[in-house]
């Protein structure tokens, strides 16, 4: 070797090992900046976490929302306590199935896919009735109402359809926008001193702020149940008394009591005998006469374990059916069920239900909260499910429901689908894991107990920093998160996809859970400017309620939208305008001859 090539040689080491020294730099440089951000960020999101902006509660968050978190979690315990006492233990399968006979056969693990179940969760299956494959020490009974007599009870021409030149016709009826409204409660409201402190004011949605043109059906309560009869108190009697104005402007408008929810216990009792029974009836008879009503909605959570409760509640129906009946009477009668499949095949017989109420409002919401028994993230409403959702988990959403409810005997026509307006928060264990099925450890801040209405969602979207947003597109759901807060609800997106899927399957209608928790105040208008010119009053109609104004605009077509806003200004004006009483007199007397 000459010495020029073995200097050569040397320079070509002394090049490789350079080259060598200088991606070892670099990926130690580009390592050194990847750590120093991470710690950047996890150090600004350690104490970003505890600096979240919070939005104040909102002062008519019902109380008996925190009632249904307990009931929902005591349900479905008991429910799959007694499914593992009483039913076999099937091989575990990630994919729920039906044997031969259609019956259903569902597993749960120790990881769905998306985080890590409690022990506490049990095997879950439904099997039908008449399956041969068990033998259930303690099976539900089919279970029917026993006729008190020959005549055949007819729904109510009411609940049935509503009038309309499309009815007149001859053709499909308009779907229903059943509305739920919780009376503020106004005496507590002044001892807080809230009544008359700036902007809180907003917070108490009272009757007259109500635009009567966006709902066919407006249930008010919540009525309780003390000696077997109806407790109307002096909040709820205020309400009734104010919806006379809303009735002036739309005489087309259906006022409902609403009674039960999950804070009223009289139902058990009531259901018993036929004289409680009879005692309730009469009750409720004479609220409807007092206040001119149309009818009653019956929400008891939850008729438990199936057996007599199960029966006594069709019974029930068929007696308040049969004295409407009797006395010639169209007032509408409809319930208020569980959607799960877990509670609902225990609690209800559909096919009496379905025989009975003029129709069925689906609650299909709350199918994902914090729980200590599922301390997970979740969605409030999903339409579907997803991908990773096997057994149980695979049920908690909209289209299962639909569908079981559907094949229990429930008429297409008679559901009447549930939308919130409201989301659930949670803490996360890790903020770093955000998905769907994260971790968590509490009940988020905003809200009460979880409960957010969709105004303290904007709120809080839009006076903190770092706030993300998605939307998962399989279940039609957003959420968003910021911090440990994590948050699930629903925006005009989402509800825009559930009312197609109400239009497009030919179901009865939206019912909405509640106007209460809906954008009531305009808090959520994008632009600063339309909120001022809201709150002056020139807009206010066409911000208030979003949610509520983007399912009517899917359900309904628009130039009736169109149609009902103006109706709407016009009356408002009319009648804030100092009309005299004779006016009012004489336009009254023309909507009874219009009736």
């Amino acid at each position: 070797m000459s010495k020029q090539q073995g200097k050569y040689e040397l320079l070509k080491e002394d090049t490789k090992l350079r080259r060598q020294h200088t991606y070892i730099q670099s990926c130690l440089l580009i390592a050194l900046c990847g750590m120093s951000s991470l710690t950047v960020y996890a150090t600004w999101t350690m104490i970003y976490r505890q600096n979240l902006i919070i939005p104040p509660a909102l002062l008519d968050v019902s109380h008996h929302w925190r009632n249904r978190l307990v009931l929902y979690e005591e349900a479905l315990r008991q429910t799959l306590k007694q499914q593992q006492n009483t039913l076999p233990n099937y091989p575990d399968n990630p994919a729920s199935g039906r044997d031969s006979k259609g019956t259903i056969v569902k597993s749960i693990y120790a990881n769905n896919g998306s985080a890590m179940l409690p022990d506490n969760i049990f095997r879950a299956t439904n099997p039908a009735a008449n399956d041969d494959k068990y033998q259930s020490s303690k099976s539900v009974e089919p279970l029917h109402v026993k006729e008190l007599d020959s005549e055949r009870i007819f729904p109510s021409r009411f609940g049935n359809y509503i009038y309309s030149k499309e009815a007149m016709n001859g053709q499909p009826p308009s779907p229903k926008i059943v509305c739920y409204y919780t009376t503020p409660v106004m005496n507590a409201a002044r001892q807080q001193g809230v009544i008359g402190r700036g902007h809180n004011l907003r917070h108490i949605l009272q009757p007259e702020h109500i635009d009567p043109y966006l709902c066919t059906h407006l249930n008010i309560g919540i009525i309780d149940i003390v000696n077997h009869t109806l407790y109307i108190d002096n909040n709820v009697r205020e309400a009734l008394v104010s919806t006379k104005q809303l009735r002036r402007v739309n005489p087309s408008l259906r006022i409902l009591l609403w009674v039960g929810g999950a804070s009223v216990g009289g139902f058990a009792e009531m259901v018993e005998n036929h004289a409680t029974r009879k005692l309730f009836i009469q009750s409720l008879k004479a609220a409807l006469e007092l206040y001119h009503l149309d009818g009653v909605d019956l929400d008891w959570e939850f008729p438990d374990n199936g057996g007599k409760r199960r029966m006594h509640f069709s019974q029930l129906l068929h007696e308040i059916r049969r004295e409407y009946q009797r006395e010639h009477r169209t007032y509408i009668l409809s319930v208020a069920v569980a959607p799960q499949e877990t509670i609902a095949y225990m609690a209800y017989d559909v096919t009496e239900i379905n025989n009975y109420a003029d129709y069925v409002n689906l609650m299909t919401y709350d199918y994902h909260f914090y729980s200590p028994d599922l301390p997970q993230t979740g969605l409030n409403a999903p339409l579907y499910r997803r991908a990773n959702e096997h057994s149980l988990l695979g049920t908690l959403n909209i289209n299962e429901s639909v569908h079981y409810w559907l094949s229990a005997g429930l008429e297409k026509n008679k559901l009447i689908l549930g939308l919130p307006t409201y989301g659930h928060s949670f803490t996360l264990v890790n903020p770093f894991n955000t998905r769907i099925g994260a971790p968590a450890s509490n009940f988020g801040r905003v809200g009460t107990l979880g409960f957010a209405s969709y105004s303290e969602i904007c709120w809080f979207r839009r006076y903190n920093i770092y706030v993300h947003q998605v939307y998962d597109v399989d279940s039609c759901s957003p959420y968003l998160y910021s911090g440990s807060e994590w948050i699930s609800y629903e925006d005009e997106r989402s509800l825009e996809c559930k009312a197609k899927y109400i239009k497009s399957h030919g179901f009865g209608g939206a019912m909405i859970f509640s106007l209460n928790t809906d954008d009531f105040g305009s808090y959520c208008a994008e632009n600063a400017l339309y909120r001022d010119v809201t709150e002056a009053g020139a807009s206010k109609n066409q911000a208030s309620f979003p949610l509520l104004r983007k399912v009517r605009s899917v359900l309904v077509e628009p130039d009736a939208n169109r149609t009902a806003t103006n109706h709407h200004q016009q009356k408002q004006l009319e009648l804030l305008s100092g009309a005299s009483s004779a006016s009012l007199g004489a336009t009254d007397s023309k909507e009874e001859d219009t009736r």
